[in-house]
């Protein structure tokens, strides 16, 4: 009797594995009763690219195990400050879990409208200063201001 081994077949993956055929339960052998043989296979935790950016700019990019959290072990991020705003890292956006798939994490960032000292003076006297909100009006709460007269005027 010929025995024919057949192909070796093949596990499909799932979210975590990878299979790879290993072999049967038991060495095939001439057939003299019914035997079963079962594949066996080999398993490969999946790993996913996790990437962290700032913008456009991508800061960290890794192959990451299934299941594992990833975490970002670069410098903080920042956010340039314009004449409004100044901005502090809040976090990563979506928030960081554990691995199940490739993914993408975007820093976030908290703003601050910024605010500018205002002074009113009066030839070489300050007659009040005062911390204004980029975009608010100052207002000057003092007396009206006076100027001695000369001569001349």
């Amino acid at each position: 009797i010929n025995i024919v081994k057949p192909a070796n077949p093949t596990r499909h993956e799932t979210a975590k594995y990878t299979y790879s055929f290993k072999g049967w339960t038991s060495t095939i052998v001439d057939v003299t009763e019914n035997v079963v043989y079962t594949a066996v296979y080999d398993s490969t935790i999946r790993s996913y690219t996790i990437t962290f950016v700032n913008g456009s700019k991508e800061m960290q990019s890794s192959n990451v195990a299934y299941g594992t959290t990833p975490s970002y072990k670069g410098e903080t991020p920042t956010k340039k400050a314009t004449a409004q705003y100044a901005y502090t890292f809040k976090g990563w956006s979506p928030a960081i879990a554990s691995v199940s798939g490739n993914a993408t994490y975007t820093a976030v960032f908290d703003s601050s409208v910024n605010k500018y000292t205002v002074s009113f003076i009066n030839g070489d006297k300050i007659l009040q200063t005062s911390s204004v909100a980029y975009g608010e009006m100052p207002k000057y709460t003092g007396e009206t201001p006076t100027k001695a007269s000369t001569k001349s005027y």
